[in-house]
């Protein structure tokens, strides 16, 4: 058997592995099977929902008469989604893979495993391109009547598209995969790496945008529409950002726009190019990267000393929490909604809510941040959920954990008080924080500590009810695990979108109470529900 149907074997067996296919068709456990059903009819409402969106997006700019500026965009949008949502899984899927072992000792080049690896992850990104780039395209051709050449030039563009920034998001992750080998906990280091990276990423794109661009002036003050001769106005200003942004966009737009057939040669070009030089030069260091990375240094001078006894609920608190922290797939996954309110919160005292609030154009809302403050806290506090998912981390080792002589309890106190560890001092840190900036006065200070308190213990209370309930421990990899699965999804946007609710239901005049007082009374009620969820939850048997 030939190199390329080695790669082909080798990629069809893990989508089927990812897709869960055998699931489906051998699965004779009623409530897995049911899982995996439901699972796949929410991502499928997700993917419908992202197709609708794009076509909206798409059919703004075209009704504004700026329909040149959609190769741009969609180029630009799949760009991000791709390099963000790659770089959480590339330490994990190309490389400390968990059957590093078993995929090396096949009879198959270095190069063929990297090449498999890498289409795996171009085949998920070009699915999620399509599904941008495809409504975004139908919407360009009715309203612009593109040349001949469009019709070729799209479909091959969307091909090409995911490759560039799939190839940028491997390479970052090969870089920090690099130096942290380096480091006795490689694992660990790499998680570091990986936030630093994800904060500095989410920087750099500020630094393109210009914050006198006028976007907050195609509102017509008087009527509420959208004033297009202002629209058309910031129009440049929003093509040279992106386009400075992400270079590439410009010579696929230039193909499409003003039928550049150099440009879009250039484009393919470039982004083949470059995956080709990856490939060729990460082949000859994947060995050594790999192993450094799922190689584990012993001590040399290790004595032995008083041994001190602690509990068992202390001792799974330790083993939980290193597990998610040693991860780099969970780490920078669940740990995002903190790192993402503690930029937040330290933006608000460098810079200054007014100034925070003049770069979105919304310089009128202060009052209304202030209400709020607490919600925004809680919302991405919330989407750091581990307490959904530590039991399925277990995996294949739960008949461990149900063997020890220990009550359930014990164990989902132990899974509680990981979550509340990354959670709530990062809630109070932030709410302190916010605090300073706004200057809430005494009471609707305590209100802005106590909220996301609450919201986080709640969020975390479900996360058991919700683990318990849907843990499945037959995963491949980590990447099935948290971020295919129905209680990822259920922990992370469940509870944005609770606290989404709630906050929409206390600020914005449906109940005839003040903000302040309606919160309190949500943070009252949802104390007594957390406690009666735990009392109910917390001596139910682990399902297998």
């Amino acid at each position: 058997m030939n190199e390329k149907n080695l790669c082909g074997l080798l990629v069809k067996n893990r989508l089927m592995a990812q897709l869960g296919i055998n699931a489906f068709r051998y699965e004779k456990d009623k409530r897995k099977r049911n899982g995996k059903i439901a699972m796949t009819v929410a991502i499928f409402i997700c993917l419908i929902m992202v197709i609708f969106y794009s076509a909206i997006v798409a059919y703004g700019y075209a009704y504004m008469g700026l329909g040149e500026l959609i190769p741009t965009i969609s180029l630009v949008i799949c760009s991000m989604i791709t390099l963000f949502f790659t770089m959480f899984k590339a330490n994990g899927d190309l490389f400390g893979f968990k059957d590093y072992d078993l995929i090396m000792s096949l009879p198959v080049s270095v190069r063929t495993i990297i090449n498999s690896r890498f289409i795996n992850m171009y085949l998920w990104n070009t699915f999620i391109t399509i599904l941008v780039m495809l409504p975004m395209g139908i919407v360009y051709a009715v309203f612009t009547k593109p040349y001949f050449g469009f019709y070729i030039m799209w479909p091959v563009g969307i091909l090409l598209a995911s490759l560039i920034p799939t190839t940028i998001a491997a390479i970052l992750g090969a870089i920090i995969t690099a130096i942290s080998s380096k480091f006795r906990y490689a694992s660990t280091m790499a998680t570091i790496l990986s936030i630093l990276l994800i904060v500095l990423l989410m920087v750099i794109p500020m630094t393109f945008t210009q914050s006198d661009s006028g976007i907050g002036s195609i509102i017509d003050s008087k009527t509420g529409n959208i004033d297009k001769t202002a629209f058309s106005a910031i129009a440049p200003i929003i093509s040279g950002s992106l386009n400075r942004l992400y270079p590439p966009a410009k010579l696929f737009s230039s193909a499409l726009v003003e039928h550049n057939i150099i440009s879009f040669l250039l484009f393919g070009g470039i982004s083949i190019g470059w995956y080709g030089l990856f490939v060729y030069l990460l082949s000859i260091k994947y060995k050594q990267i790999n192993s450094a990375l799922t190689s584990h240094i012993s001590r040399a001078d290790y004595k032995l000393v008083t041994l001190h006894q602690g509990s068992m609920r202390t001792a799974l608190y330790v083993k939980t929490t290193k597990r998610i922290l040693k991860s780099t797939i969970c780490a920078t996954n669940l740990l995002i909604g903190c790192v993402l309110s503690i930029m937040l919160a330290v933006a608000m005292v460098i810079a200054g809510p007014a100034k925070i609030l003049q770069t979105l154009e919304i310089s009128n809302s202060v009052a209304i941040l202030n209400n709020t403050a607490g919600y925004v806290i809680a919302a991405m506090v919330c989407m750091t959920n581990t307490a959904a998912v530590s039991l399925a981390l277990e995996g294949k080792n739960i008949w461990l954990i149900k063997s020890l002589p220990i009550a359930p309890k014990i164990l989902y106190d132990s899974y509680l008080l990981t979550n509340l560890s990354f959670t709530v001092p990062t809630s109070l840190i932030c709410s302190i924080l916010f605090c300073i900036s706004l200057k809430p006065g005494l009471l609707g200070g305590f209100i802005l500590i106590i909220t996301p308190q609450v919201f986080a213990i709640f969020t975390a209370v479900i996360g058991i009810l919700v683990g318990n309930r849907l843990a499945y421990y037959d995963w491949q990899d980590e990447v099935q695990l948290i971020k295919q699965s129905m209680m990822t999804m259920i922990g992370i946007l469940g509870g944005l979108a609770f606290v989404i609710l709630c906050g929409a239901l206390a600020n914005t005049g449906i109940v005839p109470v003040s903000p302040g007082l309606l919160t309190f009374i949500l943070d009252i009620l949802l104390v007594v529900l957390t406690a009666v969820i735990y009392l109910k939850e917390a001596n139910r048997p682990i399902r297998a």
